[in-house]
């Protein structure tokens, strides 16, 4: 490896130009470089053949019809890019790679993980560590590229979390480009005829053991730097039941033959985000926390749950919405699956039993303070479901003849689309409406091709486009509480310039007294850190807010924030009147 390292051309170039470097680059070599010691990696596996069960119900791998790793490896120079929910990724997915493959991985992993004792462990098992900042330092920037030279050129596989970091939210953090760009780099002066070959990786927890600390984070606290003693906290979860890890691998996307790197590094980078949150796998937990989290209560019957997720699995099988196999399979395991997912959620005390000695029925109820954990395992799949939300909300238009014409039709759709921008990486318009037609010809029966035969359907096929879609009609309505609330943050301080923290502080004074006393907010999910900047990203987008300095801000425009209030107050409100219809069978 290190006499790889040195024959990369950047480093020859800079030590002929400046041979006393050679000493800082064997310094930055040794600070990144990771081994894999294949004594010690078996006996962690033993290990983890035991541990594992105790905390999880297993790990479960998906690949690619005919996938052929050795085969893949003779052809390609192969990078794997899953996304990143917690640190029990790294264990999971090296542990089920070797056990299935019998092929090391070597993972990129931020210097912070390089820690007491632990750091050790992790170089040794593959791991190899990287600054989270070198933007600047020219040096670190070329001796990181030649030690992924190194890899590709000695056929090492290498995995990067694309995401940069973990996911606080349990949506898909877009893209870092700089180790495409990095990548494609180091590529480019390898002399052989194998091109770079990436595998995007979809991995889902049932129960991510960083939650505690997720959940603080979206509500303000501060990020805790890892120590030792955060990793021998593990231990007490051995008491809880985590469910299984669900990693799903997806077709290769091979690179070969192109000009300029910068733009190739963001389309592939995109590419490689799509896919991964294409391959997100449905799991019974994800499944429970979208129909849970519907109401703002949560209070359900265990007959409502079954009979939405059956409804959402069809969905899901009619659309090629990967499902966990322990939902892809028959009702009889689906349902199994389910109120095993449910009674862990029960046992994890993030679900309560209520029980009506009047009315003989028990109600599941998530507990207040757990809604936002929940709400991690909604968000990992709520991407799937963005387009029969935003029918649902422009079934209600259709049915009271609110769009005068195809056009103001196709209007409110790319508006609706538009105040995602900053949540979710959207399909394209074209595709989100072509997604729009087959649900309408899904639910109806009718071959229907164009938006402007949505205007001869009649209220009997109305009402089955609302039925198929009621189980996402209230799937997005914590975000739209939240845009609603920056709205009115807004108007409150549009006579004077702000920062970020100061338009936070306004936003939960807010958010407490509508979800006390308002008729509009009811999630108490709506008061999230992430999000709440995303809405300052938007109303700038709109050129509501104009940008004064790096973290100022002033109101610019305030006729746009009150017109999107009012908006969003429109939205929530149909959600409800849609709800209520469905359960009475919609009728007028």
């Amino acid at each position: 490896m290190e006499s790889t390292f040195w024959e990369y051309p950047k480093i020859q170039e800079w030590l002929q130009n400046s041979s006393k470097d050679k000493d800082e680059f064997l310094k930055i070599f040794n600070e990144i470089h990771g081994k894999f010691n294949e004594g010690l990696v078996d006996k962690t596996l033993k290990v983890l053949d035991k541990t594992l069960l105790k905390l999880y119900d297993g790990v479960h791998l998906e690949t690619p019809y005919g996938f052929d790793l050795k085969e893949l490896s003779e052809k390609n120079h192969i990078v794997l890019v899953p996304n990143h929910q917690s640190h029990a990724d790294y264990i999971a997915l090296t542990y089920m790679f070797y056990k299935t493959f019998k092929t090391p991985v070597y993972v990129a992993g931020g210097i912070n993980l390089n820690i007491f004792l632990f750091g050790s462990f992790f170089r040794n098992t593959g791991a190899f560590f990287i600054r989270r900042r070198f933007k600047d330092d020219d040096k670190y920037k070329i001796g990181f590229e030649a030690y992924i030279y190194a890899l590709l050129k000695t056929n090492k596989i290498v995995e990067f979390f694309f995401e940069g970091g973990r996911s606080r939210t349990g949506k898909l953090l877009p893209p870092r480009f700089g180790l495409f760009h990095m990548l494609l780099e180091a590529h480019s002066k390898i002399n052989d005829e194998k091109p770079l070959m990436f595998i995007p990786v979809s991995i889902a927890h049932e129960f991510v053991p960083e939650e505690k600390a997720h959940a603080r984070e979206l509500e303000g606290g501060k990020k805790v730097k890892e120590k030792p003693t955060q990793v021998l906290k593990i231990f007490k979860l051995f008491n809880k039941k985590l469910g299984t890890i669900h990693i799903k691998f997806g077709d290769g996307i091979t690179v070969d033959g192109f000009n300029d790197k910068r733009s190739k590094a963001q389309e592939l980078a995109f590419e490689c985000f799509k896919a991964v949150g294409n391959g997100m796998p449905v799991t019974p937990t994800s499944l429970l926390a979208l129909i849970l989290l519907d109401a703002p209560s949560g209070v359900i019957t265990w007959d409502e749950i079954e009979e939405k997720a059956f409804s959402i699995i069809a969905f899901c099988k009619r659309f090629n919405i990967p499902l966990t196999p322990s939902l892809a399979e028959s009702d009889q395991t689906s349902k199994y699956n389910l109120n095993k997912a449910l009674n862990i959620l029960v046992k994890n005390n993030k679900i309560k039993i209520i029980q009506s000695e009047n009315l003989g029925d028990v109600y599941f109820s998530i507990r207040p303070e757990e809604r936002v954990h929940i709400l991690y395992f909604k968000n990992m799949i709520l991407h799937h479901f963005l387009v029969p939300a935003l029918v649902s909300n422009a079934w209600y238009h259709l049915k009271h003849d609110n769009f005068k014409s195809v056009h103001a039709f196709r209007k409110f759709i790319l508006l609706k689309r538009d105040e995602l921008k900053f949540e979710f990486y959207l399909p394209s318009a074209n595709e989100m409406f072509q997604f729009a037609l087959e649900i309408i010809r899904y639910a109806t029966g009718k071959n229907v091709e164009k938006l402007e035969e949505c205007f001869d359907l009649n209220a009997e096929e109305l009402d089955q486009i609302a039925k198929k879609v009621s189980p996402f009609s209230t799937g997005l309505s914590y975000i739209h509480e939240c845009y609603y609330l920056a709205a009115s943050t807004i108007e409150h301080l549009s006579k004077k310039e702000f920062n970020t923290q100061q338009f936070i502080d306004i936003y939960k004074e807010l958010y407490n007294i509508e979800l006390t006393h308002g008729r509009i907010v009811q999630y108490s999910e709506s008061f999230l850190i992430p999000i709440i900047k995303n809405t300052i990203s938007y109303f700038s987008h709109i050129q509501c807010l104009e940008r004064l300095e790096e973290d100022l801000f002033k109101v610019v425009d305030i006729g746009k924030a009150l017109e999107a209030k009012e908006n969003f107050a429109r939205d929530l409100s149909i959600n409800v009147v849609m709800n209520f219809r469905i359960k009475q069978g919609i009728q007028e």
